[in-house]
């Protein structure tokens, strides 16, 4: 974590190589004991983006819900809209590697989909690609434990009534958009009946909660543009727009939510996360007598290091990795 400390810019443009070439060395180096974890590969729909990584916990690890099977927790990675895969190549292939690994480590069923991207889709199909991950895990729970061979891999089934989504920056926002986006959140409501599926928890780093903030040709020309439309229609279908018009009795059935952001996040997203996101969700959970926690500060980390530094066995790195799993442990049984 030296190394990322001592980077002093925080825009994400700028510290996103030089933090990768802080980590991934770290991570190359722990390759054996990452790759201890068993992962599978399954396509989820027919698209060419429409794969998921299962990473399965080991026996000796495996949590287990109420029912004595798996809890499962999707990674959705982000990328600007028109950037990010599960599986990067080389030399970093360790990456998100790494970061199912962690966790599936520590006795989840971890999911890293795929979505389709900017200039291949528009809004909302990344969403549309994510509920219909979560779909295809829940009903094929089955076959996805049975996959397994690993010796050391548990075998237990999934708990589709027990998911949990960490999300990060554009994947967050894409996550935000599935659970709130009137015609997306009717579908997945209805699909989910039918699939057991339940999604208990978000944590949301880094998320994006409105446009406009820099006046950038990213928002004004350059992906968030291609994908949410002009200014009119990225008002109309930003979060903090879809959370606003979000009646009271799907403010009521909303998944529990734990905000995330780095300590070094650049100046625009923290007041977009800790400023506002976090203000005008606690005030509308607050109406139906729900609650919202502070904003869990990730210390010394940036935009990028968060996800990258997990596997890495840095204790001061990790720990907010570790406090994740215990805010999602504490929710299982619930």
């Amino acid at each position: 974590m030296d190394l990322i400390q001592e980077l002093k810019d925080t825009s994400i443009e700028k510290i996103n190589m030089p933090t990768l070439a802080a980590l991934i060395p770290v991570l190359n180096d722990k390759k054996a004991e990452i790759d201890k974890i068993e992962r599978k590969e399954f396509k989820y729909g027919q698209k060419n983006r429409h794969h998921i990584d299962v990473y399965y916990p080991p026996t000796a690890s495996a949590l287990s819900t109420s029912n004595g099977k798996l809890p499962v927790l999707f990674f959705i990675y982000g990328g600007g809209y028109n950037t990010g895969s599960r599986r990067f190549p080389e030399p970093y292939e360790m990456g998100y590697r790494a970061l199912g690994s962690f966790f599936a480590a520590r006795g989840f069923l971890t999911v890293i989909p795929d979505y389709r991207l900017v200039p291949e889709v528009r809004f909302p199909a990344g969403s549309e690609d994510l509920r219909d991950a979560l779909l295809w895990v829940a009903g094929h729970a089955g076959e996805v434990a049975g996959a397994a061979t690993a010796p050391e891999s548990a075998r237990t089934e999934l708990d589709p009534g027990c998911v949990f989504i960490l999300a990060h920056s554009a994947g967050a926002a894409h996550t935000l958009v599935m659970h709130l986006y009137a015609p997306l959140r009717a579908s997945l409501a209805e699909r989910a009946a039918e699939a057991g599926l339940r999604v208990r928890g978000l944590v949301l780093t880094g998320s994006p909660w409105y446009f406009g903030v820099r006046g950038e040709a990213f928002v004004t020309s350059g992906p968030v543009k291609f994908y949410f439309g002009g200014e009119a229609q990225q008002k109309e279908r930003e979060p903090r727009a879809l959370w606003g018009a979000l009646g009271e009795e799907d403010v009521r059935a909303f998944p529990e939510v734990l905000l995330v952001h780095a300590e070094r996040e650049p100046d625009w997203l923290k007041n977009e996360t800790k400023a506002v996101m976090e203000g005008e969700m606690r005030a509308k959970l607050e109406t139906v007598g729900r609650t919202l926690g502070e904003t869990y500060i990730a210390a010394g980390h940036n935009h990028v290091s968060v996800n990258w530094v997990l596997g890495t066995g840095d204790e001061e790195g990790e720990k907010w990795g570790f406090d994740v799993v215990e805010w999602i442990r504490s929710r299982i049984s619930i």
